[in-house]
């Protein structure tokens, strides 16, 4: 068997902390899923997607506007949450908003392997 009939990935799927590679990517979707345990975590990784959202293919810049646009709308529903708390369906709201956040992260590492952009990036609903 020759060098060329061994089929390889089109995307290595390694972690790394080097901007604009599809590592990096990957890396911050699943910092996203332990920042659900580990406070914080969230924070540290939506400052390595704006620092890589000008760097690497149109493929990691998708991926890294839509780990941007996941932090930021899951801030925001957590904070209307928060302030629906005194009505008490706040609560509900940031439940809500968790189930949002966790499908959307796993949205984007299933189509991140598959090789693809995110669909709909922008959209604040799945």
């Amino acid at each position: 068997m020759s060098q060329d009939d061994v089929l390889t990935p089109p995307r290595a799927t390694h972690l790394s902390v080097t901007p604009g590679t599809p590592g990096q990517a990957r890396l911050v979707y699943w910092a996203f899923l332990l920042g659900l345990i580990l406070p914080g975590l969230n924070i540290i990784a939506a400052a390595l997607a704006w620092r890589a959202r000008k760097t690497g293919d149109d493929l990691t810049r998708s991926h890294a506007a839509n780990q941007i646009s996941i932090f930021w709308r899951s801030v925001v529903y957590v904070g209307i949450g928060l302030v629906l708390t005194y009505f008490l369906f706040g609560v509900l709201l940031i439940m809500a908003a968790i189930i949002w956040y966790i499908l959307r992260v796993l949205k984007g590492l299933k189509v991140l392997s598959a090789g693809q952009p995110p669909e709909h990036p922008q959209s604040w609903l799945f």
